[in-house]
Protein backbone atom coordinates (compact mmCIF):
# COMPACT_ATOMS: atom_id res chain seq x y z
CA UNK A 1 0.00 0.00 0.00
CA UNK A 2 2.73 2.63 0.77
CA UNK A 3 4.34 1.94 -2.64
CA UNK A 4 1.01 2.61 -4.37
CA UNK A 5 0.64 5.91 -2.53
CA UNK A 6 4.15 6.92 -3.54
CA UNK A 7 3.44 6.08 -7.18
CA UNK A 8 0.24 8.12 -7.13
CA UNK A 9 2.01 11.20 -5.83
CA UNK A 10 4.84 10.86 -8.33
CA UNK A 11 2.27 10.60 -11.14
CA UNK A 12 0.53 13.69 -9.73
CA UNK A 13 3.80 15.61 -9.78
CA UNK A 14 4.35 14.54 -13.40
CA UNK A 15 0.87 15.70 -14.37
CA UNK A 16 1.41 19.03 -12.67
CA UNK A 17 4.89 19.49 -14.05
CA UNK A 18 4.35 18.10 -17.52
CA UNK A 19 1.94 20.63 -19.05
CA UNK A 20 3.78 23.57 -17.53
CA UNK A 21 7.10 22.27 -18.78
CA UNK A 22 5.62 21.97 -22.25
CA UNK A 23 4.77 25.65 -22.22
CA UNK A 24 8.23 26.63 -21.06
CA UNK A 25 11.45 25.66 -22.82
CA UNK A 26 12.59 22.17 -21.82
CA UNK A 27 11.96 20.28 -18.63
CA UNK A 28 15.25 20.81 -16.80
CA UNK A 29 13.39 22.14 -13.77
CA UNK A 30 11.38 18.95 -13.24
CA UNK A 31 13.40 16.71 -10.95
CA UNK A 32 12.86 13.49 -9.07
CA UNK A 33 14.62 12.33 -5.91
CA UNK A 34 14.85 9.24 -3.76
CA UNK A 35 16.63 8.79 -0.47
CA UNK A 36 17.26 6.05 2.05
CA UNK A 37 18.34 6.67 5.62
CA UNK A 38 18.82 5.14 9.03
CA UNK A 39 18.59 6.75 12.47
CA UNK A 40 19.64 5.03 15.68
CA UNK A 41 18.38 6.80 18.82
CA UNK A 42 19.58 5.58 22.22
CA UNK A 43 16.56 7.04 24.06
CA UNK A 44 13.62 7.46 21.71
CA UNK A 45 11.07 8.12 24.47
CA UNK A 46 13.27 10.64 26.33
CA UNK A 47 13.13 8.66 29.59
CA UNK A 48 15.21 9.65 32.63
CA UNK A 49 18.30 7.65 33.53
CA UNK A 50 18.13 5.08 36.28
CA UNK A 51 14.56 3.87 35.75
CA UNK A 52 13.29 0.54 34.45
CA UNK A 53 11.64 1.34 31.09
CA UNK A 54 9.83 -2.00 30.78
CA UNK A 55 6.66 -0.97 32.69
CA UNK A 56 6.35 2.14 30.48
CA UNK A 57 7.27 0.88 27.00
CA UNK A 58 7.25 -2.92 27.30
CA UNK A 59 10.98 -3.34 26.59
CA UNK A 60 14.14 -3.22 28.66
CA UNK A 61 15.74 -0.60 26.39
CA UNK A 62 14.33 2.67 24.99
CA UNK A 63 16.72 2.61 22.01
CA UNK A 64 15.34 2.42 18.49
CA UNK A 65 16.51 2.13 14.89
CA UNK A 66 14.38 3.84 12.23
CA UNK A 67 14.59 3.10 8.51
CA UNK A 68 13.54 6.05 6.35
CA UNK A 69 12.68 5.96 2.63
CA UNK A 70 11.66 9.06 0.70
CA UNK A 71 10.39 9.59 -2.84
CA UNK A 72 9.96 13.10 -4.16
CA UNK A 73 9.31 15.25 -7.20
CA UNK A 74 9.97 18.98 -7.58
CA UNK A 75 9.36 21.57 -10.24
CA UNK A 76 10.38 25.21 -10.49
CA UNK A 77 10.35 27.60 -13.39
CA UNK A 78 10.29 31.35 -14.01
CA UNK A 79 7.93 32.92 -16.53
CA UNK A 80 8.74 36.58 -17.07
CA UNK A 81 8.07 38.15 -13.65
CA UNK A 82 6.40 35.03 -12.24
CA UNK A 83 7.98 31.97 -10.62
CA UNK A 84 6.26 28.67 -9.86
CA UNK A 85 7.59 26.10 -7.37
CA UNK A 86 6.25 22.67 -6.45
CA UNK A 87 7.70 20.03 -4.15
CA UNK A 88 5.95 16.76 -3.23
CA UNK A 89 7.50 14.15 -0.92
CA UNK A 90 6.37 10.84 0.53
CA UNK A 91 8.44 9.49 3.44
CA UNK A 92 8.06 6.04 4.94
CA UNK A 93 9.26 5.72 8.55
CA UNK A 94 9.74 2.14 9.74
CA UNK A 95 10.50 1.52 13.43
CA UNK A 96 12.26 -1.79 14.12
CA UNK A 97 11.46 -2.32 17.82
CA UNK A 98 8.31 -0.20 18.26
CA UNK A 99 6.59 -0.88 14.94
CA UNK A 100 3.31 0.72 16.06
CA UNK A 101 5.07 4.07 15.56
CA UNK A 102 5.69 3.44 11.84
CA UNK A 103 3.91 5.87 9.52
CA UNK A 104 3.82 7.35 6.04
CA UNK A 105 4.30 11.14 5.84
CA UNK A 106 2.89 12.99 2.81
CA UNK A 107 4.33 16.49 2.63
CA UNK A 108 4.14 19.15 -0.04
CA UNK A 109 4.94 22.76 -0.80
CA UNK A 110 3.47 24.75 -3.69
CA UNK A 111 4.34 28.41 -4.22
CA UNK A 112 3.70 31.16 -6.73
CA UNK A 113 6.11 34.09 -6.45
CA UNK A 114 3.88 36.55 -8.22
CA UNK A 115 4.65 40.00 -9.57
CA UNK A 116 2.18 42.49 -11.02
CA UNK A 117 4.97 44.97 -11.78
CA UNK A 118 8.61 45.04 -10.63
CA UNK A 119 7.39 47.18 -7.72
CA UNK A 120 4.29 45.20 -6.73
CA UNK A 121 4.95 41.56 -5.88
CA UNK A 122 4.40 38.87 -3.31
CA UNK A 123 3.92 35.19 -2.57
CA UNK A 124 1.03 32.73 -2.58
CA UNK A 125 2.00 29.49 -0.86
CA UNK A 126 0.47 26.35 0.60
CA UNK A 127 2.30 23.68 2.62
CA UNK A 128 1.67 20.48 4.54
CA UNK A 129 4.03 18.88 7.07
CA UNK A 130 3.36 15.57 8.81
CA UNK A 131 5.57 14.27 11.61
CA UNK A 132 5.52 12.20 14.78
CA UNK A 133 4.97 14.22 17.95
CA UNK A 134 8.23 14.29 19.88
CA UNK A 135 8.30 12.41 23.17
CA UNK A 136 10.06 15.45 24.64
CA UNK A 137 6.58 16.72 25.56
CA UNK A 138 4.11 14.03 24.49
CA UNK A 139 4.19 11.25 27.11
CA UNK A 140 1.84 8.73 25.47
CA UNK A 141 4.55 6.11 25.10
CA UNK A 142 2.34 3.30 23.80
CA UNK A 143 0.56 5.16 21.02
CA UNK A 144 1.47 6.87 17.78
CA UNK A 145 0.53 10.54 17.70
CA UNK A 146 0.94 12.10 14.28
CA UNK A 147 0.93 15.86 13.89
CA UNK A 148 -0.25 17.51 10.66
CA UNK A 149 0.46 21.19 10.05
CA UNK A 150 -1.27 22.87 7.10
CA UNK A 151 -0.67 26.46 6.05
CA UNK A 152 -1.79 28.75 3.23
CA UNK A 153 -0.60 32.32 3.07
CA UNK A 154 -0.67 35.29 0.72
CA UNK A 155 1.74 38.23 1.01
CA UNK A 156 2.09 41.44 -0.99
CA UNK A 157 4.76 44.14 -1.09
CA UNK A 158 4.50 47.58 -2.67
CA UNK A 159 7.69 49.56 -3.25
CA UNK A 160 6.73 53.19 -2.73
CA UNK A 161 10.17 54.35 -3.88
CA UNK A 162 13.79 53.23 -3.64
CA UNK A 163 13.62 53.14 0.16
CA UNK A 164 10.11 52.51 1.49
CA UNK A 165 8.18 49.25 1.31
CA UNK A 166 4.60 48.58 2.37
CA UNK A 167 3.64 44.97 2.96
CA UNK A 168 0.66 42.97 4.09
CA UNK A 169 -0.71 39.48 4.10
CA UNK A 170 -3.35 36.93 4.99
CA UNK A 171 -2.83 33.39 6.25
CA UNK A 172 -4.78 30.33 7.29
CA UNK A 173 -3.09 27.62 9.38
CA UNK A 174 -4.23 24.48 11.14
CA UNK A 175 -2.71 21.86 13.40
CA UNK A 176 -4.18 18.45 14.14
CA UNK A 177 -2.99 15.52 16.24
CA UNK A 178 -4.08 11.94 15.63
CA UNK A 179 -4.29 11.46 19.41
CA UNK A 180 -5.44 14.03 22.01
CA UNK A 181 -2.64 16.33 23.15
CA UNK A 182 -4.10 18.80 25.64
CA UNK A 183 -0.98 20.95 26.08
CA UNK A 184 -0.78 21.66 22.32
CA UNK A 185 -4.34 21.10 21.16
CA UNK A 186 -5.72 21.09 17.61
CA UNK A 187 -6.27 24.59 16.25
CA UNK A 188 -7.40 26.49 13.16
CA UNK A 189 -6.15 30.08 12.82
CA UNK A 190 -6.77 33.01 10.51
CA UNK A 191 -4.33 35.93 10.58
CA UNK A 192 -3.91 39.30 8.90
CA UNK A 193 -0.75 41.40 9.02
CA UNK A 194 0.54 44.76 7.79
CA UNK A 195 3.88 46.48 7.98
CA UNK A 196 6.34 49.00 6.64
CA UNK A 197 10.07 48.73 5.93
CA UNK A 198 12.89 51.17 5.11
CA UNK A 199 15.75 49.79 2.98
CA UNK A 200 19.22 51.28 2.49
CA UNK A 201 21.42 50.76 -0.60
CA UNK A 202 23.89 48.83 1.57
CA UNK A 203 21.29 46.14 2.24
CA UNK A 204 20.54 47.29 5.79
CA UNK A 205 16.89 47.82 6.66
CA UNK A 206 14.45 48.46 9.51
CA UNK A 207 10.76 47.76 9.77
CA UNK A 208 7.63 47.30 11.82
CA UNK A 209 4.73 44.85 11.44
CA UNK A 210 1.56 44.04 13.31
CA UNK A 211 -0.17 40.68 13.11
CA UNK A 212 -3.67 39.87 14.39
CA UNK A 213 -4.77 36.24 14.75
CA UNK A 214 -8.18 34.71 15.42
CA UNK A 215 -7.94 31.09 16.49
CA UNK A 216 -10.27 28.24 17.31
CA UNK A 217 -9.61 24.98 19.13
CA UNK A 218 -11.26 22.43 16.87
CA UNK A 219 -11.59 19.62 19.44
CA UNK A 220 -12.94 21.71 22.34
CA UNK A 221 -16.70 22.02 22.53
CA UNK A 222 -17.84 22.25 26.15
CA UNK A 223 -17.97 25.52 28.11
CA UNK A 224 -17.68 25.61 31.06
CA UNK A 225 -15.22 22.83 31.92
CA UNK A 226 -13.13 21.98 34.97
CA UNK A 227 -9.77 22.51 33.24
CA UNK A 228 -10.44 26.12 32.11
CA UNK A 229 -9.81 25.14 28.46
CA UNK A 230 -11.31 27.70 26.08
CA UNK A 231 -12.69 27.20 22.59
CA UNK A 232 -11.32 30.39 20.95
CA UNK A 233 -8.59 32.97 21.32
CA UNK A 234 -7.27 36.18 19.80
CA UNK A 235 -3.62 37.15 19.56
CA UNK A 236 -1.77 40.33 18.58
CA UNK A 237 1.95 40.52 17.75
CA UNK A 238 3.84 43.79 17.35
CA UNK A 239 7.36 43.36 15.97
CA UNK A 240 10.21 45.79 15.28
CA UNK A 241 12.99 44.29 13.16
CA UNK A 242 16.28 45.41 11.62
CA UNK A 243 18.95 44.01 9.34
CA UNK A 244 22.49 45.40 9.46
CA UNK A 245 24.78 44.66 6.52
CA UNK A 246 28.02 45.16 8.45
CA UNK A 247 30.17 44.15 5.48
CA UNK A 248 30.07 41.75 2.55
CA UNK A 249 31.13 39.00 4.96
CA UNK A 250 29.01 39.89 7.99
CA UNK A 251 25.28 40.33 8.40
CA UNK A 252 23.31 40.86 11.61
CA UNK A 253 19.56 40.66 12.21
CA UNK A 254 17.57 41.84 15.22
CA UNK A 255 13.95 41.89 16.32
CA UNK A 256 12.01 42.85 19.43
CA UNK A 257 8.30 42.48 19.93
CA UNK A 258 5.35 41.91 22.19
CA UNK A 259 2.70 39.18 22.12
CA UNK A 260 -0.72 39.46 23.74
CA UNK A 261 -3.11 36.52 23.80
CA UNK A 262 -6.62 36.55 25.26
CA UNK A 263 -9.46 34.09 25.74
CA UNK A 264 -13.17 35.04 25.77
CA UNK A 265 -14.40 32.62 28.45
CA UNK A 266 -11.37 32.01 30.69
CA UNK A 267 -9.35 35.21 31.05
CA UNK A 268 -7.15 33.47 33.61
CA UNK A 269 -5.52 31.83 30.55
CA UNK A 270 -4.55 35.24 29.11
CA UNK A 271 -0.88 36.09 28.80
CA UNK A 272 1.36 38.76 27.33
CA UNK A 273 5.13 39.09 27.25
CA UNK A 274 8.09 40.22 25.18
CA UNK A 275 9.84 38.21 22.48
CA UNK A 276 12.85 38.89 20.31
CA UNK A 277 15.88 37.61 18.44
CA UNK A 278 19.42 38.52 17.44
CA UNK A 279 21.75 36.72 15.03
CA UNK A 280 25.10 37.28 13.33
CA UNK A 281 26.13 35.49 10.14
CA UNK A 282 29.88 35.79 9.55
CA UNK A 283 31.61 34.34 6.48
CA UNK A 284 35.22 34.45 7.60
CA UNK A 285 36.63 32.90 4.42
CA UNK A 286 35.52 31.49 1.11
CA UNK A 287 35.27 28.06 2.73
CA UNK A 288 33.90 28.78 6.17
CA UNK A 289 31.35 30.71 8.17
CA UNK A 290 29.54 30.76 11.47
CA UNK A 291 26.07 31.76 12.66
CA UNK A 292 25.44 32.76 16.27
CA UNK A 293 21.91 33.49 17.45
CA UNK A 294 19.65 34.18 20.42
CA UNK A 295 15.86 33.97 20.36
CA UNK A 296 13.11 34.44 22.92
CA UNK A 297 9.98 32.50 21.97
CA UNK A 298 6.51 32.36 23.50
CA UNK A 299 4.37 29.28 22.89
CA UNK A 300 1.11 28.09 24.36
CA UNK A 301 1.34 25.06 26.66
CA UNK A 302 -2.00 24.62 28.36
CA UNK A 303 -2.18 22.21 31.30
CA UNK A 304 -3.80 22.28 34.72
CA UNK A 305 -0.76 24.20 36.02
CA UNK A 306 0.53 26.31 33.12
CA UNK A 307 -0.65 28.56 30.28
CA UNK A 308 2.45 29.12 28.15
CA UNK A 309 6.22 28.69 27.88
CA UNK A 310 9.00 31.23 27.49
CA UNK A 311 12.10 29.85 25.77
CA UNK A 312 15.47 31.60 25.64
CA UNK A 313 17.55 29.80 23.02
CA UNK A 314 21.26 30.38 22.35
CA UNK A 315 23.01 28.68 19.42
CA UNK A 316 26.23 28.72 17.43
CA UNK A 317 26.88 26.81 14.22
CA UNK A 318 30.14 26.87 12.26
CA UNK A 319 30.37 25.50 8.69
CA UNK A 320 33.50 24.35 6.88
CA UNK A 321 33.72 23.69 3.13
CA UNK A 322 36.72 21.36 3.35
CA UNK A 323 36.58 20.53 -0.38
CA UNK A 324 34.30 21.41 -3.32
CA UNK A 325 32.34 18.22 -2.60
CA UNK A 326 32.52 17.96 1.20
CA UNK A 327 30.97 20.17 3.89
CA UNK A 328 31.23 19.77 7.65
CA UNK A 329 28.76 21.43 10.04
CA UNK A 330 28.69 21.66 13.82
CA UNK A 331 26.02 23.12 16.07
CA UNK A 332 25.55 23.74 19.76
CA UNK A 333 22.30 24.95 21.30
CA UNK A 334 21.49 25.86 24.89
CA UNK A 335 17.85 26.54 25.79
CA UNK A 336 16.08 27.54 29.00
CA UNK A 337 12.34 26.90 28.98
CA UNK A 338 10.19 28.46 31.71
CA UNK A 339 6.61 27.29 32.17
CA UNK A 340 4.38 30.21 33.14
CA UNK A 341 0.82 31.13 33.97
CA UNK A 342 -1.49 29.88 36.71
CA UNK A 343 -4.97 29.12 35.32
CA UNK A 344 -6.32 28.24 38.78
CA UNK A 345 -4.90 31.40 40.36
CA UNK A 346 -2.75 29.29 42.69
CA UNK A 347 0.90 28.39 42.16
CA UNK A 348 0.66 24.61 42.46
CA UNK A 349 3.81 23.68 40.48
CA UNK A 350 6.96 25.21 39.09
CA UNK A 351 8.95 23.98 36.13
CA UNK A 352 12.09 25.06 34.30
CA UNK A 353 13.76 22.88 31.68
CA UNK A 354 17.35 23.33 30.53
CA UNK A 355 18.37 21.55 27.34
CA UNK A 356 21.71 21.22 25.59
CA UNK A 357 21.95 19.89 22.04
CA UNK A 358 25.26 19.33 20.24
CA UNK A 359 25.70 17.87 16.77
CA UNK A 360 28.25 17.42 14.01
CA UNK A 361 27.45 16.39 10.45
CA UNK A 362 29.20 15.83 7.15
CA UNK A 363 27.82 16.00 3.61
CA UNK A 364 29.71 14.46 0.70
CA UNK A 365 28.57 14.88 -2.89
CA UNK A 366 30.79 12.54 -4.96
CA UNK A 367 28.54 13.03 -8.00
CA UNK A 368 26.03 15.68 -9.01
CA UNK A 369 23.17 13.20 -8.54
CA UNK A 370 24.31 11.66 -5.23
CA UNK A 371 24.53 13.19 -1.73
CA UNK A 372 25.79 11.15 1.23
CA UNK A 373 25.25 12.48 4.77
CA UNK A 374 26.11 11.39 8.31
CA UNK A 375 25.54 13.09 11.67
CA UNK A 376 25.98 12.49 15.39
CA UNK A 377 23.83 14.33 17.96
CA UNK A 378 23.63 14.43 21.74
CA UNK A 379 20.58 15.86 23.54
CA UNK A 380 20.38 16.44 27.29
CA UNK A 381 17.68 17.94 29.48
CA UNK A 382 17.49 18.73 33.16
CA UNK A 383 14.23 19.87 34.76
CA UNK A 384 13.02 21.14 38.10
CA UNK A 385 10.04 18.80 37.61
CA UNK A 386 10.88 15.21 38.65
CA UNK A 387 11.20 12.52 35.99
CA UNK A 388 11.59 14.84 33.00
CA UNK A 389 15.37 14.90 32.59
CA UNK A 390 16.98 12.73 29.90
CA UNK A 391 20.12 12.01 27.88
CA UNK A 392 19.99 10.78 24.29
CA UNK A 393 22.46 10.05 21.47
CA UNK A 394 21.41 9.77 17.83
CA UNK A 395 23.37 8.56 14.79
CA UNK A 396 22.03 9.33 11.31
CA UNK A 397 23.07 8.07 7.86
CA UNK A 398 21.39 8.90 4.54
CA UNK A 399 21.91 8.75 0.79
CA UNK A 400 19.92 10.93 -1.62
CA UNK A 401 19.69 10.39 -5.37
CA UNK A 402 18.41 13.21 -7.60
CA UNK A 403 17.51 13.00 -11.27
Amino acid sequence: MPVCRCQRLIVLALLLGGPVGAQAEGADDLRFSASVGLIHDSNLFRLPSGIDPAPLIGRSSPSETINITTLGASYQRSYSLQRVELDVRVTDYRYQNFDYLSFLAKNYRAAWNWSYTPHVYGLLRTTRDQSLNSFTDFRGFNQRNLRTDDATDFTATYELDARWRLNGGLSRTSRSNSEPFTAEADTRNTAVQAGVRYVLPSGSSAGYRIRSTDGRYTTRRVIPNAGFFDTDFTQTDNILSATWAVSQATRAEFSVGHRSRSYPNYPQRNFNDFLGSASVNWTYSGKGGVVAAWTRELDTFETANFNFTQIDRFSIGPVWQISPKTTVRARYEHAIRDFKGTPTGLVTAQRRDTTNDASISIDWEPYRFLLLSASLQNSRRSSTAPGLGFNSNALNFSAQFTY
